[in-house]
Order: structure tokens, then C-alpha cells, then sequence
């Protein structure tokens, strides 16, 4: 039985259903998250040429490198994994970011103009959260589906229904280690905007400090609504010293509860 709140378990009709449905058409089952009775079998064909084609390069690399590259796209591994259920696993999160994946090709959703929660934002602005909660909804686990979307929206909340329980812990921690990871930015011009400098700087100290990476064809500099940070846009001469600003920069906890933005246009 899963050791979660009732009202979100899966039943084990369905994963009995599901279980029976799978092993009619064959082929290898995809890896658990969390710890459970049973396993959701994800939605991907194994017998698929493309799928079969990326599993013979996964399988030709060391399991070290294997877990090395699952832990560095966000998606921790769960320690109960064994080795053929890893190799899957890097076979969905390479075939999903590349974009190959059977049935694939759907036009891709647009970016909301405003986000409706926390959730939402953390989908579009954190691709390790994202990678993760894709992960979950291949191998059916409505259980860390839903304990994810309380978690952001409302923690206290999520902690008051599911605390308690190693799948508890163990999927927080996932969480947590999506959300923090660096978001490595597609830095294609010299434009950037950026946020979170104090105010107090002025646009002749935010110059002098961006200018350290390298000479800026543009700038401009306005004082937030709240009048203690600043916002603006900024255009280096080179590629080069936009990407290198914005490695450096992106993310710094300036204290005080503010952290500097940098994000490439």
C-alpha cells in the first residue's frame, strides 16, 4: 500500500490495469521516483527504432556516467534504482529534451504573458522542476503530482497532509534540488535585461561593473516601483561577455532579500 493521504492514492485496480495492459504488448518497465507498490509503466514505445537506437548509446556508457548525467539535468535518482531502470530513465530525459520522443511534434504551448501560481511560474522558469515533473507524469505518479503543486503553492499546507513519511521527504528533497538548480540560459546575442542592483548604485556603478566583461554598445537603468532596486537592459559588443555576465551575475543573493537577475534577450 502507498503510505500517502487516502484521497490521493492511485488504486491498485489501476495499477493492476495498467500492469496487465503492458506486459500484453512487452517490453521493459520504466523506473519508479519514490518508493511503492507498484509501477506506472510510462508512456513511451520501447519497440520504437528511434527509442531502441538512443537505448544502444545509453548502454554503452559506464552506470557512472549514466547517473552522473540523469543528476545533472535536475532529476535526482532514487537510491532503489537499479541499473536497467537508470539507462531508461536517461534514454525519456534525453529523447524529451531533444525533442524526439514517439508521438511527438505537437506545437509547443506559448509562454503565459502572467503566471496563475507558483506552480505555474516554477513550470516555465525552472526547466529542472519542469524536467521533473515530466518525469513524474510518464511514470503516472499522481502522488508527487500533487504533493509538487501544494508544495510550491502552498507549503505549510502540503507539509499539514503529507509530512510524515519517507515519500514525503524523499520528494521535497527532489523538489528542492529542481528548484535550485542553475538555469543554464540559451545565450544567442549580447542583449540582456536585468534587475535587483540597489538602487543606490546608479547607472554610473552598474556601467563600471558590467562594463567589466566587456565594452556595452547600450544601456539603460530605471529605479523600481518600490525605489530600492534596479531594473534595466543592456547590449554587450560580444556574445561572449553577455554570457559571461550573465554566468557570473544571475542569481547572486545581493542580501536583504534580493537577488539579481540577469536573463539574455
Amino acid at each position: 500500500t502507498l503510505a500517502w493521504h487516502p484521497r490521493y492514492m492511485t488504486s491498485a485496480a489501476l495499477i493492476c490495469a495498467a500492469a496487465a495492459s503492458f506486459l500484453v504488448g512487452g517490453g521493459p518497465r520504466a523506473p519508479a521516483a519514490l518508493p511503492r507498490a507498484g509501477r506506472i509503466i510510462a508512456a513511451i514505445d520501447y519497440k520504437d527504432p528511434a527509442v531502441a537506437a538512443e537505448f544502444q548509446k545509453v548502454q554503452e556508457r559506464p552506470i557512472e556516467l549514466v547517473e552522473a548525467e540523469i543528476e545533472k539535468s535536475g532529476v535526482p535518482v532514487p537510491p532503489s534504482l537499479n541499473e536497467m531502470d537508470m539507462r531508461l530513465m536517461l534514454v525519456e530525459l534525453r529523447m524529451r529534451k531533444a525533442g524526439t520522443m514517439p508521438g511527438g511534434g505537437k506545437a509547443a504551448p506559448k509562454k503565459p504573458a502572467s503566471y496563475g501560481s507558483k506552480y505555474e511560474e516554477a513550470l516555465w522558469e525552472k526547466p529542472a522542476f519542469k524536467r521533473l515533473i515530466d518525469d513524474y507524469r510518464a511514470r503516472g505518479n499522481t502522488n508527487a503530482l500533487n504533493l509538487a503543486t501544494e508544495y510550491l503553492n502552498s507549503p505549510r499546507q502540503a507539509a499539514d497532509r503529507y509530512a510524515g513519511t519517507g515519500a514525503y521527504d524523499e520528494t521535497v528533497a527532489a523538489i528542492d534540488a529542481a528548484m535550485s538548480a542553475k538555469v543554464e540560459q540559451q545565450v544567442t546575442s549580447g542583449r540582456v535585461a536585468f534587475g535587483g542592483f540597489p538602487a543606490a548604485m546608479g547607472e554610473a556603478a552598474i556601467r563600471m561593473t558590467l562594463e567589466g566583461f566587456g565594452p556595452l554598445a547600450s544601456l539603460s537603468v530605471d529605479v523600481s516601483d518600490d525605489g530600492l532596486s534596479c531594473r534595466g537592459a543592456a547590449e554587450f559588443e560580444t556574445v561572449e561577455a553577455a554570457k559571461a555576465c550573465i554566468d557570473k551575475y544571475d542569481g547572486v543573493d545581493m542580501g536583504l532579500g534580493t537577488t539579481l537577475e540577469f536573463k539574455a534577450l
